[in-house]
């Protein structure tokens, strides 16, 4: 019996047990007819939207990849429509343009999560002409963290093109609307792609080759935009998507309280992640085996005979338990009581891994602990504390760049308690397609569409598992595919990453399709006793 599941889960496993990355279809099953894309629950795009009254722009100067680059700097309020063509809200872009008459230059339009993210995160992060000199999460809560030139920016080959989304940065609700008109996959979109045509049109470059750059929830918002530009009058046809910490799989939290018996999948899956985690807080061997090994071995073992344990459930005699419970031991170091306990899977890998040293992990970087008693719970935290040093950088940027007057505070999360909006917020209901078939859609559709899944090895928000799982699934095509792993947490950006990862977006943005390094290291937690 065993044999006969471990070949079904190989059949359709999430991963490639041989190698550090997932694995890719080589073609779509079948090509997808126009009359198969999946619609928005929305109108089509067919007007952009209005300027408003808050325009500010300056001439700047800097030195990006060792070119002394000149560029504009502009921050622009757009007042977007809902479904019935009503001016309901305004949003602002932040855009920095150094070739403005150069149509084959590429555009690069960038977004963060939430939702009710903001985009300074990437801006001050790692894109942006300006960065945060620290990106740790103690960094972007602390107003005091530095601003200092970002000599790694895109600038020097690419415009840069930042979306604060209705209810971010500076952004409100119009007087009279509804302040939760656009709360809403397909509604967020509408708003989004309004706000590209108008400045696409008036920037003259509609031409140009156009990527987006979405983080986080911000990968489901870059799938839903291309669906949506390419509808669009006019349409639209990306030339690239860049994914970051993807999260498509997500489509809200489980606020109707039914509880489910657990996944296999989803025990399979996290098994690499928890492996990578423990070699980084020593918990396993890693001063003689590498993370990628480590990765490696738990990969390869969570294809066989854990996931034949975990679809065998109570079905699973005591000795073969107590043997898996053993090994999965070996791979991460979590003692064989504590997986026997569980069932051989962790309920909640953030606070079991290093709860003998009375730690948990950090919510979006297993890298990073806080104290184990008295840990809040995530719907607990104060969004508007966690980013306090983010909005400093922002209306910083505001006042010293732009010189904005009459603009409300700037908000890096529209609310102070992330889960709450989210809980407003209309996610796609059935029968209507999730994020991921929606994204082999548009890569059918669009044979010039290239796609980039960047990927954290330590994130424990969007966990290099699930993205291996979806990827492996998504039938994406292989020659238009890149997948690339960083040293870093759901930021992936954030330290030993970040240049790495940016030499990737450079070199995809300039055409090539394979990164050139090999599975990341990353310095140790904690030396292995």
């Amino acid at each position: 019996m065993r044999t006969f599941l471990r070949d079904i889960l190989l059949t359709v496993g999430a991963i490639a047990a041989t190698g550090a990355g997932p694995l890719l279809s080589r073609a779509l099953a079948a090509p997808v007819a126009a009359s198969d894309i999946s619609p928005s629950s929305w109108p089509i795009v067919t007007r952009m939207a209005d300027l408003g009254s808050h325009q500010f722009s300056a001439m700047r100067r800097g030195t990006f990849a060792s070119r002394d680059v000149p560029y504009a700097a502009e921050l622009s309020e757009m007042l977007v429509h809902d479904g019935a063509g009503k001016p309901a809200a305004s949003m602002f872009l932040t855009s920095f343009v150094a070739k403005p008459d150069d149509s084959a230059r590429p555009v690069v339009f960038l977004f963060n999560g939430g939702p009710g993210g903001a985009s300074n995160t990437l801006m001050f992060g790692a894109f942006g002409p300006q960065r945060l000199a620290k990106f740790s999460m103690a960094a972007i809560a602390d107003p005091a963290t530095p601003i200092v030139a970002n000599d790694d920016t895109l600038l020097d080959i690419a415009d840069l093109v930042f979306i604060d989304p209705p209810e971010t940065g500076y952004g409100r609700p119009l007087a009279g609307a509804n302040p939760k008109t656009f709360r809403g996959n397909d509604g967020d979109s509408y708003a989004v792609v309004q706000a590209m045509l108008r400045w696409l049109h008036d920037h003259h470059r509609e031409t140009s080759p156009i990527y987006v750059v979405g983080e986080s929830y911000g990968s489901i918002r870059a799938v839903l935009l291309a669906r949506d530009l390419r509808a669009a009058a006019p349409r639209v046809e990306l030339a690239g998507m860049i994914l970051i910490s993807q999260a498509l799989w997500y489509n809200g939290p489980d606020s109707n309280g039914i509880a489910r018996l657990p996944d296999p999948v989803t025990a399979v899956n996290s098994l690499p992640d928890i492996a990578a985690l423990a070699w980084y807080h020593g918990l396993i061997d890693n001063t003689g085996q590498t993370l990628e090994q480590a990765v490696r071995a738990a990969r390869a073992y969570a294809l066989g005979d854990y996931a034949s344990a975990m679809v065998a459930g109570n079905r699973l005699g005591e000795v073969e338990r107590s043997r898996v419970a053993r090994r999965l031991e070996g791979l991460t170091g979590i003692p064989t009581l504590t997986w026997l306990a569980g069932d051989l899977r962790l309920t909640n890998i953030r606070r079991q891994l290093l709860a003998g040293r009375n730690l948990a992990l950090g919510q979006f970087d297993g890298r990073e602990t806080e104290p184990l008693q008295g840990v809040p719970d995530d719907g607990d935290r104060d969004g508007f504390a966690m980013m306090l040093g983010l909005t400093h950088a922002a209306e910083e940027t505001g006042r010293t760049i732009f010189h904005t007057e009459g603009l409300p505070d700037y908000r890096s999360m529209a609310s102070r308690h992330p889960l709450e909006f989210e809980a407003s917020w209309a996610f796609i209901a059935p029968p209507a397609h999730g994020p991921e078939l929606i994204l082999r859609e548009q890569m059918s559709a669009n044979p010039r569409l290239r796609l980039m899944v960047a990927q954290g090895v330590f994130d424990t928000t969007a966990t290099m598992g699930e993205t291996d799982y979806q990827f492996s699934q998504i039938g994406a095509p292989r020659d238009r595919t890149w997948i690339a792993y960083y040293a870093g947490g759901h930021m992936l950006y954030s330290d030993v990453g970040r240049l790495a990862f940016l030499k990737d977006v450079r070199d995809f943005v300039g055409g090539k399709m394979s990164p050139t390094h090999a599975f990341p290291q990353s310095p140790v937690g904690t030396p292995h006793p």
